[in-house]
């Protein structure tokens, strides 16, 4: 006969941040990656996020073991208003999670991307994320490590045109023996553009 299992409420529960959970079971955040066995899903989730800020033009770069991905648009710096402190909105981008729609408002089918929990699992499943943003006269630089802010500087900019780039390094403990294949990324990308009538999104690589 099994022994009955008694649980306490006595222990208080111990809240943990979003990055957290994502970084203790990638597999519920990443199922599409696992089952792939590669990490073409990491940059496609920012162009996914490129799109619905309507830029026009979108570049992702890939290196041995970082991407990047830029696109003409800047990111809000201006303060979030449901954080302490001074958390930008650019920045609460990569740490809350949230829901957006695909190609303004159009299907997921229909863009060829699927839907997400935002840009969080990109930030907290990295060893490092660097967001760089030029918008409405500010430039504003952000580095996280595992999903926590290190470092953010915001100064004026004689910079006229809005822009980003988000560059990553996968963790290698949470995704071993994962690489985002060239080919593949590459035949994702056109996919994407075929449904959009063309929108241009370029894919730049070191990696052959």
């Amino acid at each position: 006969m099994k022994k009955k299992v008694e649980y306490s409420l006595s222990a208080p529960l111990i809240p943990i941040e979003p990055y957290e959970h994502i970084r203790m079971r990638p597999q519920w955040y990443f199922t599409e990656l696992f089952e792939e066995k590669k990490l073409d899903s990491l940059p496609l989730e920012i162009v996914k996020y490129a799109i619905d800020q309507n830029s026009t033009i979108i570049t992702v770069n890939l290196y041995t073991d970082i991407f990047s991905v830029e696109f003409n648009k800047g990111m809000s710096l201006e303060t979030h208003h449901r954080y302490e402190g001074d958390i930008t909105k650019a920045e609460a981008v990569l740490l809350e999670i949230s829901n957006y729609v695909s190609f303004r408002k159009k299907d997921d089918l229909q863009s060829g991307l699927n839907g997400s929990v935002g840009l969080i699992r990109i930030n907290a499943a990295s060893e490092w994320c660097k967001l760089l943003t030029y918008s409405n006269g500010q430039k504003g630089e952000f580095h996280f490590k595992e999903g926590e802010t290190e470092t953010r500087t915001i100064c004026g900019s004689d910079e006229k045109k809005n822009y980003t780039k988000i560059t990553v390094k996968p963790d290698a403990t949470i995704f071993p023996d994962l690489k985002i294949n060239p080919k593949t990324l590459q035949e994702k990308i056109d996919n994407v553009r075929k449904k959009l009538n063309g929108f241009d999104v370029q894919l730049v690589t070191e990696i052959y």
